[in-house]
């Protein structure tokens, strides 16, 4: 009857990442499959780590730190909602240890009470699945922010360097000093956005569906 809490947690402890825009800025795998070797030598290739970006800027530290604070706002929400049932769940269950099926035919108050707490576990564990969502957003929609300041760097970087690709780190075996932007990218982030409103988001509750329906 206890509601599973760990995707919080998860959902704290996870690595930031960056939305389908900034990967697609930054670079299509795909793509990268399709380059002949002939066509990638001709080219001026940049390679940027992405998740170094959000781990190490300024504004990627806030907004994990930010993250961090609403997911345990979320526990500490779940846990007094929780601690009444478990309560009355032992107290439940000391009541009907010794009772035989007939005995508890004629305890109607029993049999009300394990069907309120049956009906409160289900509340809980879907009200942590609705936080597990807002947890998600909120941080998705701050990382949205980062993604548009990232734009501009990204594109500054490329025109400034002439270059016409820029790889991931996480698909490149090997990479020059030169080639590797990530410093550039993190120092530009650091001087024009240090910070970013981290608003929690919150989602309308719908009602348990009808025992039937």
């Amino acid at each position: 009857m206890k509601p599973n809490h760990s995707s919080l947690t998860q959902v704290q402890g996870s690595k930031m990442k960056l939305t389908n825009l900034m990967k697609a800025i930054v670079f299509a795998v795909a793509a990268t499959l399709t380059l002949s070797n002939t066509a990638l030598a001709q080219s001026t290739v940049l390679v940027v780590d992405q998740a170094r970006v959000l781990r190490d800027s300024d504004v990627g530290k806030h907004v994990n730190r930010q993250i961090i604070s609403i997911g345990k706002q979320m526990e500490t929400e779940m846990k007094a909602q929780v601690k009444p049932m478990q309560s009355e769940r032992d107290r439940l269950m000391a009541e009907l240890k010794n009772m035989s099926v007939d005995a508890l035919k004629s305890r109607p108050d029993l049999q009300q009470r394990a069907k309120t707490l049956q009906t409160n576990s289900q509340k809980s564990q879907l009200e942590a699945k609705y936080k597990q969502t807002e947890l998600q957003i909120t941080e998705q929609k701050a990382l949205n922010k980062i993604n548009a300041k990232l734009e501009t760097i990204l594109k500054a970087i490329v025109a400034e360097k002439n270059a016409d690709v820029i790889m991931d780190r996480s698909v490149v075996i090997y990479t020059s000093d030169k080639a590797d932007i990530t410093d550039a990218v993190i120092s530009r982030l650091n001087a024009q956005m240090r910070t970013v409103s981290v608003v929690r988001e919150r989602l309308p509750r719908k009602p348990l569906p009808t025992q039937g329906k």
